[in-house]
C-alpha cells in the first residue's frame, strides 16, 4: 500500500468515527482500528514499544475526559451526570478509532512521507510544505529550548514561586522566539535562493521536501 492510500485510508476512518451516532457502530469501527494496530505490529511497521506508547498518550486524553465529563453540580454537590456519560464513551471511542488508525496506517511515515503523500492526494504544494516546515521546526525550537534551559541550569537559576523566576521564565520565552525568527529569516533566504517561486507550482515531491527541510541549513 502506498503513502497517500495511507493516508487516505486514515483520513476516511477519522472522519467515519466523526459522523457515525451509534455506539454499536463505534464499536465496530474500533475493532478495526485495533486491528489495523496489530497488523502493523505483525508487519513491523514499528515496534511494539512504539506502538504502544502511542497509544497510551492517546488515552491520556481520554482519561481526562472521564474525570470531567461525567460529573455535574447538584444542590449536595458533585453527581453522576448520565448525559456526561455517554459523551465520555463516544468522545472516547471517537478518539480511540481517529488515534489508532493513523498510529497504524502511518507507521513508518516520517513527516516528509507525510507531507509528499499529502500534495499527492491533492494538497497546494505550498500547504504540504508548511506542514513539513511546521512538524520540523516544532522540533527545532524544543532543541533550542532545552539549550537554553541547559544553560540557565548552569548558571545556577531554580525556578521558584517569585517575580524573579517570571522575569527569568519570561526572558526564556523571548529568546526562544528570536533564535525562531532568526532561523525563519535564514530557511526564507535558502528557499528563495533554492528556486522555490518555480518548484512550488509543480505538485510536492519527497525530494523537494526534503531539500526545502534539511537544506538550508546550509547557508
Amino acid at each position: 500500500m502506498t503513502a497517500p492510500q495511507r493516508l487516505l485510508l486514515a483520513l476516511a476512518g477519522a472522519l467515519g468515527a466523526a459522523l457515525l451516532q451509534q455506539t454499536w457502530q463505534l464499536l465496530a469501527l474500533l475493532l478495526v482500528a485495533g486491528v489495523a494496530v496489530l497488523v502493523a505490529a505483525v508487519l513491523r511497521l514499528a515496534s511494539v514499544r512504539w506502538l504502544l506508547r502511542r497509544v497510551a498518550l492517546l488515552n491520556l486524553f481520554v482519561l481526562l475526559v472521564w474525570l470531567t465529563l461525567p460529573w455535574h453540580w447538584t444542590g449536595g454537590g458533585l453527581a453522576w451526570n448520565p448525559a456526561g456519560v455517554e459523551a465520555a464513551v463516544h468522545i472516547s471511542l471517537r478518539s480511540n478509532i481517529a488515534g489508532l488508525l493513523c498510529i497504524a496506517l502511518l507507521a513508518g511515515m516520517n513527516a516528509f512521507d507525510v507531507a509528499a503523500a499529502a500534495a499527492r492526494l491533492g494538497m497546494p504544494a505550498r500547504l504540504a510544505q508548511l506542514l513539513l516546515l511546521t512538524v520540523r521546526y516544532l522540533g527545532v525550537m524544543q532543541q533550542t529550548r532545552q539549550q537554553v534551559q541547559r544553560a540557565m541550569q548552569a548558571r545556577g537559576f531554580r525556578p521558584r514561586c517569585n517575580w524573579r523566576t517570571l522575569e527569568v521564565l519570561a526572558l526564556q520565552v523571548a529568546l526562544i522566539l528570536v533564535h525562531a525568527l532568526l532561523r525563519a529569516e535564514r530557511v526564507a533566504q535558502a528557499m528563495q535562493a533554492r528556486g522555490l517561486a518555480q518548484r512550488v507550482r509543480a505538485p510536492a515531491r519527497k525530494a523537494d521536501l526534503v531539500g526545502v527541510a534539511t537544506g538550508q541549513e546550509s547557508l
